[in-house]
């Protein structure tokens, strides 16, 4: 008798149509070179980044389905190089890479029926070059989107941990905003509420998102979370303001950007798009509208497919790993570990 089984790492905290070919990681996102605004390209790093598992000897597992969130390319992050390595050709050659919902890629591989005698590595090497973001010469020109791109629009409905048709949010962001003369003035206030009104709590990293609802529920002056949850707070608050605005999410820990547009006047010079995303750091240091951050991005975007869940509509904030299959019932679960490592240059 078979019992289905599903192993998932929540790495801080399915099967999606095939978007790319294998090996194509076409950039996601304009080169600024060839546009005038958004943040600036400033000094970067090579790093590898290598991702992946080791299924330890133990059951029997049929129908073996490994899923893994690997990087892609971003203006500020840029794969030079691929290396399927610690696997046999058969393996390496099962492998596909899929977009999912725009905003991350995984690897998903199909490995039938497991049974080990030996550890089975599945380890894939990414050399990355990461840049920091400088924030633009002149916010001023920036603006709040009169008519959203279809593809931003996602970036403006609730998402899992980020409540942002509750009326409070929309209350909170009139409120904050008042007194700004500028549409980068107002997402800058909506920023630094969030900074000064939030206590970070070091310990809440290990545990999941509770969401941007959560933190003012708590008695005023009383409001506290890590990066998730302060990040899914400031994003609720821009959504609320009609402001797109999504999670990026690195290695043990989450920054949000938030999407403005250039002014009419200023768009003459510019081609396809008039929008650009602005990094900013809602935990820790001051960062807005550019960023130091040089590691993985692992993911941009708050709602994706929640593959533990009977529900086919379910939607999860971070994409998980998961090791999915169907195990000999009476027999222990297969160890394994996963394999998540970066290593600057």
């Amino acid at each position: 008798m078979l019992r289905h089984i599903i192993f998932t790492i929540f790495s801080f905290l399915m099967l999606a149509t095939p978007a790319s070919a294998q090996f194509d990681f076409a950039q996601n996102e304009p080169d600024g070179s060839r546009y005038i605004g958004g943040p600036r390209l400033g000094e970067s790093h090579i790093q590898t980044y290598r991702v992946g598992i080791i299924i330890e000897p133990g059951a029997a597992v049929d129908n073996v389905q490994i899923v893994v969130p690997v990087p892609m390319d971003w203006r500020e992050q840029r794969i030079i190089s691929v290396n399927e390595e610690r696997m046999d050709a058969s393996v390496a050659s099962r492998i596909e890479y899929r977009i999912i919902d725009g905003g991350a890629r995984e690897m998903w591989l199909g490995l039938g029926t497991v049974q080990p005698t030996k550890p089975l590595e599945i380890v894939v090497a990414f050399e990355l070059q990461n840049y920091e973001l400088l924030p633009p010469d002149n916010p001023g020109q920036y603006v709040i989107p009169k008519r959203v791109p279809r593809d931003i629009a996602q970036h403006l409905a609730e998402s899992p941990c980020i409540e942002s048709k509750d009326t409070r949010f929309a209350k909170m962001f009139s409120e904050i905003t008042k007194d700004r003369r500028t549409d980068w003035e107002k997402v800058e206030a909506l920023y630094a509420f969030v900074q000064n009104n939030v206590k970070y709590d070091d310990a809440a990293w290990k545990r999941p998102a509770k969401g941007a609802l959560s933190v003012i529920k708590m008695p005023k002056g009383e409001w506290s979370a890590d990066c998730k949850d302060m990040t899914c707070l400031f994003v609720a608050l821009c959504r609320a303001g009609k402001i797109p605005a999504r999670v990026v999410r690195l290695p043990e820990h989450c920054y949000a950007e938030f999407y403005l547009e250039l002014k009419q006047a200023n768009q003459a010079r510019n081609r396809e798009p008039m929008g650009f995303w602005f990094p900013c750091q809602v935990s820790g240091d001051y960062a807005f509208g550019g960023i130091p951050e040089k590691r993985v991005i692992l993911q941009k975007g708050d709602s994706f497919p929640d593959y533990e869940s009977d529900n086919p509509k379910a939607r999860t904030l971070f994409l998980k790993s998961c090791f999915q299959g169907n195990k000999i019932s009476g027999t222990p679960d297969p160890p394994h570990k996963w394999i998540s490592e970066a290593v600057v240059k």
